[in-house]
């Protein structure tokens, strides 16, 4: 029995160690680039004869010390139909007013985010589900942009259109399409 205790102790030990030694130190963990563009699944729409609405917030984050530029910024429906862009304009407002028309930086550790609430229409079945695409840049090799989408669903006052309580939430990370 003391035997059989033994090995187990000793089995426990060592498959920890092996464990810790799978692990990549910080340096081997990070992914680094200058440039890059972040694809996102999201939503715009409305259910239950208007008394439901799916929306999704874009969360963009900058895990690194150095500034990140978002570059541009844009939506495209289900059958790849340009949506919105920001080419030769700014970025709309962020819901955090960490971004927006006069600011597209990051600062070190800053999170922004967007709703499509702010920026599409309501869209139709054919329409939807949408992507929304993130290029981003930065003067230097820096940590890649954090960008994560959370679809949410509130209840929906269709006289007004005002949004009320909150029914679900959904959140997934985006992904990187290309990095240089």
């Amino acid at each position: 029995m003391l035997k059989l205790g033994f090995n187990a102790l000793l089995g426990a030990i060592f498959s920890l160690g092996i464990v810790g030694a799978a692990q990549a130190d910080r340096s081997e963990g990070e992914t680094m680039a200058r440039q890059g563009v972040v694809r996102c699944g999201a939503t715009s729409h409305l259910r239950q004869g208007g008394s439901e609405v799916h929306f999704t917030n874009l969360n963009l984050r900058n895990f690194g010390a150095a500034p990140i530029t978002i570059e541009r910024l844009r939506f495209f429906d289900a059958t790849g139909a340009l949506l919105f862009d920001t080419a030769g304009g700014g970025l709309p407002p962020a819901e955090n007013g960490v971004l927006g028309p006069a600011n597209n930086t990051l600062a070190p550790n800053q999170t922004a985010q967007f709703s499509t609430l702010d920026i599409l229409s309501f869209l139709p079945n054919e329409q939807r589900p949408i992507q929304a695409e993130i290029q981003w840049s930065a003067s230097q090799s820096v940590l890649t942009l954090g960008a994560s989408a959370t679809r949410l669903v509130r209840q929906r006052d269709p006289g007004t259109g005002n949004v009320l309580q909150e029914r679900s939430r959904d959140a997934n990370p985006c992904r990187s399409i290309f990095l240089k």
